[in-house]
Formats: C-alpha cells, sequence, structure tokens
C-alpha cells in the first residue's frame, strides 16, 4: 500500500512540474511568434538620415558582413558596398517609404531584395523580406 502511495505522490509531482514548465514553454514561444513592429518611412528615413553610414550585419544563415550605405544618389537612395571577410561587393541600396532595398551584385541574375525594418534597439534593426523572413539583424 506504501508503494502504491509513493507512485500516486509521484506521478501527481510529475505531472504538476510538466505542467509548470510546458506554461512556461508557451509563454515564450507565444513571444517569439508575435510579429515585429515594422519602422514606419518616416522612421526609416530618420534612421539613413545621418550622411553615408556603416553597418555590422548578421545574415539569416550566420555569416558576418559590414555594409557601408553611401548616400550619393540621393537623400533616401545611394551605392553600397559589402565586405564578406576579405572580398568586397558593390550594389545600390534605396528607401522607398517604409520599404528598404538592396542589391548586391551586378549581372542580370542579381536580384534586389525589398524588405521591412523593425527596431530592436539603439541603432540596430532586423530586415524581413515577405518571400523569406528574416532576412538580416543590422548594427548601424
Amino acid at each position: 500500500m506504501k508503494n502504491r502511495l509513493m507512485t500516486a505522490v509521484a506521478v501527481t509531482v510529475m505531472f504538476a512540474v510538466s505542467a509548470c514548465a510546458s506554461d512556461d514553454s508557451a509563454k515564450s514561444m507565444k513571444k517569439e511568434m508575435q510579429a515585429p513592429t515594422m519602422m514606419t518611412g518616416k522612421e526609416l528615413a530618420k534612421a539613413f538620415a545621418k550622411g553615408s553610414i556603416v553597418c555590422k550585419v548578421t545574415l539569416a544563415d550566420g555569416t558576418k558582413v559590414e555594409d557601408y550605405y553611401y548616400k550619393d544618389i540621393s537623400a533616401t537612395s545611394g551605392n553600397m558596398d559589402r565586405n564578406i571577410g576579405a572580398d568586397t561587393k558593390s550594389g545600390n541600396w534605396k528607401i522607398a517609404g517604409p520599404a528598404f532595398y538592396i542589391k548586391v551584385g551586378k549581372g542580370k541574375k542579381v536580384r534586389g531584395t525589398w524588405m521591412n525594418l523593425a527596431k530592436t534597439g539603439k541603432k540596430s534593426y532586423d530586415a524581413y523580406s515577405v518571400a523569406v523572413g528574416k532576412v538580416m539583424s543590422m548594427k548601424c
């Protein structure tokens, strides 16, 4: 009888602990699943308002690069360079309303990416594409 009582208590404790753990993981999962708040066109233009800027970028695949955005075409567009290790690729960028566009590389097969930025901290952003999801994280 004592063994059955101990087993019943152990099972009850196990269920209680697993319920608490699943409740915590459900809360954290819900927080992760919330859509980020995207920046407006005004906020995006303000973030890129100061001359040419340099951003340390982590791409979605984990590659760390450094982007140089030059304001040499207009206040919201220009050329860019992306340093990947010792390799440098040229491209261009522009802002159109709340959308941010970059195209890295030259040629007919190179396609640009339209993204929306979500502010994650002081001068740091996550870039999201409709087709891909999170494209990169930027610290400028």
